[in-house]
């Protein structure tokens, strides 16, 4: 979104049951802690928070690319107008540069690390794929009318692409423009034939959806409404048929407004503020604690384990080590039955996933890496177990 519409608000009340956390000036971070059990799980109080980069322009839409030994591409927004590429811990170059009047905002990976990402812009207003620098349009309208904005996007396991429409940056707002969307929608589509099969998902009940992100299992979409009257974050149902249900009020934020969000392996919710990061509960969206250092636009996981926060803003990139892993690129593990051989099968590539087996469920030492033989094709890989009458468990790991 735009820095325009990040006005940070102090709330006039004290939360009740907070411990405060302060670590060196050097870092410029506290914690608020509002539930302690949660928040001992996922952050060490002691971390050293890093600033990455600096850039004297509104940052945006981070993901973590884990080819090459990991790096994350952001996007510069304002005149800057490219990709960044940030090989940690400060190393920075730029990963792509567009014509001008494209503006690069949301940025996500699909099941086969592909970059997907939301354009804005009088040139852009699409979602689009990056492959070796070469930038193809997936879908740019929807029934033949035009996209305000694209701003943030998820990808589905299978396939699918999700994207919000908020309306920022673009110079083109409501009320409905001729050829334009009826208003700010949240859409979904196939890669494959994008615009015929792009279908708006949500039309009423956000103002200004921004943020969306899946939970792990994918039975939960959530979408950040990003306008001031708003500041909350809405949790859909996902069917099987990828319809949508629901959309009450997950969570809420005070200070400033829900802009990138993003869930954790175990559900829990993410969220870039006013002050910093919220981090909302995943069975019920009470706050667990805030991250507190300055306003925050968006934010991902990465580094070897997915356990490093990325977070962008004005004017840095900023990170720290947290205890739980980010939900990565989808990778999910498919079996198939056919005349009496079984097929297991992921998607191609998996940097730093590996297939492991065991003999049974227990603890985690049960586990070892399985040594059958891979076949790569078609961006699958896929091997073939042998059935015998003993139980074999199998599950797909970061290594």
């Amino acid at each position: 979104m735009n820095a325009r519409d990040m006005k940070p608000l102090f709330p006039a009340f004290a939360l009740l049951i907070s411990l405060w956390f302060s670590v060196s000036a050097a870092r410029a971070v506290t914690f608020q802690v509002v539930d302690p059990v949660e928040f001992n799980r996922v952050i060490d109080t002691n971390a050293v928070h890093i600033t990455n980069a600096t850039l004297n322009f509104w940052l945006e839409g981070p993901v973590w690319v884990p080819a090459d030994g990991g790096y994350a591409v952001f996007s510069a927004m304002g005149s800057h107008n490219r990709l960044k590429k940030l090989v940690p811990p400060t190393t920075l170059t730029d990963f792509l540069v567009p014509p001008a009047s494209t503006l690069f905002n949301g940025n996500i990976l699909d099941a086969q690390e592909r970059l997907v990402s939301c354009q804005a812009g009088s040139a852009g207003l699409r979602v689009v794929m990056t492959t070796n620098s070469v930038v193809s349009v997936l879908a740019s309208n929807c029934n033949s009318l035009k996209f305000y904005s694209p701003n943030d996007v998820a990808v589905k396991s299978d396939g699918t692409i999700w994207f919000t429409d908020p309306g920022y940056d673009s110079g083109v707002g409501m009320p409905q423009q001729p050829g334009f969307q009826g208003g700010y929608y949240v859409y979904r589509f196939h890669p494959t034939n994008g615009n015929a099969t792009c279908v708006p998902v949500i039309t009423s009940g956000l103002i200004r959806p921004n943020g969306i992100c899946f939970s792990p299992d994918e039975t939960k979409l959530y979408v950040a409404d990003s306008d001031n009257s708003r500041r909350n974050i809405r949790a859909y149902t996902v069917s099987g048929s990828n319809t949508l249900s629901g959309g009450s009020v997950f969570a809420t934020v005070i200070n400033g407004v829900p802009d990138g969000i993003r869930c954790d392996v175990d559900g829990r919710v993410w969220s870039s503020s006013g002050e910093g990061v919220y981090i909302f509960a995943a069975a019920d969206g009470h706050l667990i604690g805030k991250i507190r250092f300055l306003r925050t636009a968006n934010l991902c996981f990465g580094g070897p384990q997915y356990k490093t926060l990325y977070m962008t803003g004005q004017p840095i990139v900023t990170s720290i080590s947290v205890r739980v892993a980010g939900t990565p690129a989808l990778k999910k593990l498919k079996a198939d039955f056919t005349n009496g051989e079984l097929k297991l099968s992921w998607p191609a590539p998996s940097t730093g996933f590996g297939l492991q087996e065991a003999d049974q469920l227990g603890s985690p030492t049960d586990w070892t890496n399985s040594l059958l033989p891979v076949l790569t094709t078609n961006s699958q890989h896929t091997v073939t177990v042998t059935t015998t009458n003993p139980a074999r468990f199998f599950r797909l790991r970061l290594n």
